[in-house]
Order: structure tokens, then sequence, then C-alpha cells
């Protein structure tokens, strides 16, 4: 079994229980430091798993770290049921709000002009799908080709263009301004996109929360 140490908002580790419990002894780890180990769902105080820990070392000077807003913290699964719904266009609204918050926290952030452009063909393409599903149907006549297919293609490279920007930006800032050592798989990225980025979102607030750097949005 193996444990990660939380302080000020930093991830360490994983370290062995051998090694935990040199380090508490030392003085290295302080009963006020949060540790999870592999099994664990919920971040608790290293003197709550190991009683003996030595009395907290002073702080550390150099003032606190800076303090971001907390991602959009909808439940993943609600996003899910609330797309499905609409037929994928809650979707659409959750990756602007995601990206909207990318925005405040890094000012460089590209994502949100994206996905505002991918919503755009999104919305001219709606009607032509409507027309699409009628000629399939029987109840219309058939729809222009051309138009058609350049939108599809216009609309898949936003698709892929939106989620791995976001990706990357994502991985800068919760590596960087804000180091929780968020790790994003590229490949569920491609399948799943916002609704992958939430499932994350809910667990970092988990962990600012029980880190107590916790700024919910105004």
């Amino acid at each position: 079994m193996t444990y990660r140490i939380a302080r000020n908002g930093q991830i360490y580790g994983p370290y062995s229980l051998i090694e935990v419990q040199r380090y508490v002894a030392s003085g290295q780890i302080l009963s006020t430091d949060l540790a999870q180990s592999d099994s664990m769902q919920e971040w608790l105080p290293i003197e709550q798993l190991f009683p003996t820990s030595p009395t907290p070392a002073a702080p550390h000077p150099g003032g606190l770290p800076k303090l971001f807003p907390d991602p959009p913290d909808l439940p993943w699964w609600v996003a899910l049921l609330l797309g499905i719904v609409t037929l994928g266009f809650f979707f659409q609204i959750w990756d602007i709000v995601e990206s909207v918050w990318m925005r405040r926290v890094d000012r460089s952030s590209t994502a949100l002009y994206i996905y505002l452009a991918e919503g755009v063909v999104y919305l001219i393409k709606l009607p032509l799908t409507f027309h699409n599903i009628a000629y399939n149907l029987g109840y219309g006549p058939p729809v222009e080709t051309g138009h058609s297919i350049f939108l599809t293609l216009l609309g898949m490279i936003l698709f892929l263009l939106s989620r791995f920007v976001f990706r990357s930006e994502l991985l800068r800032h919760f590596n960087g301004p804000e180091p929780i050592g968020l790790r994003l798989n590229w490949f569920l990225t491609l399948l799943f996109g916002g609704l992958y980025f939430q499932y994350h979102f809910n667990r970092v607030n988990e962990l600012k929360r029980a880190l107590r750097i916790s700024v919910p949005p105004v």
C-alpha cells in the first residue's frame, strides 16, 4: 500500500507505509498534513492515520499560496443525464461554462473561443440535422450535401481542437499555478470531453475542500 501526502495545496508521493512512518518520526511529514492511500476515497489528517505523529513544526515562511476559484462543481453524472435528456445540447453549453472558468483563472486561455465557435457551428447545423432526419423518414426533401459536408468537417475539427486545447490548459494550470498533480488520459479526453473534465473537476473540488483552499464562485 502506498500513500500520497498533501500540504498547502501540493501533492507529494506516493510513499510506502514504512517511508511515511519514517518521515512522520523525523518530522518531515506534519500531523496537520493530509494523507490518502490507494484504497481511500477521502483525504484524512496524518494525526488520524498515524496517532503517534509529533507536534507539527513551525510553518514555513513565505506567505499563503495563491488561491483560485473552484472549477464548476456540477456532479458529472448529472451532466451526463442532462446531456442525454437534451440530446447533447447541454454538453455544448457546459463545455462553454467550463472554459469560462478556465478563462477566469488563466487569462491566456483560448479554449473558450474554440468552444464558442464549435457552438455556433452546432447551432447552424441543427436545422440541417432535423431536415436530414425528416428526409430519411420520408417526410421532407433531400438536404443539399455540399453545405452539410462542410459543416460536418468544420465541426469535427473544432470538436477535436477544443477538447485537446482545453486538456492542455487544464494540465498546465493544475500542475503549475495550482499544483495538485492532475493527469488526463488522452483517449478518455477524446471519448468523453467535457464530461471527463467534469469528473476531474469534482475530484479537484473535493481535494480543495479537504485542504481548506476551496474558493467557491461568487
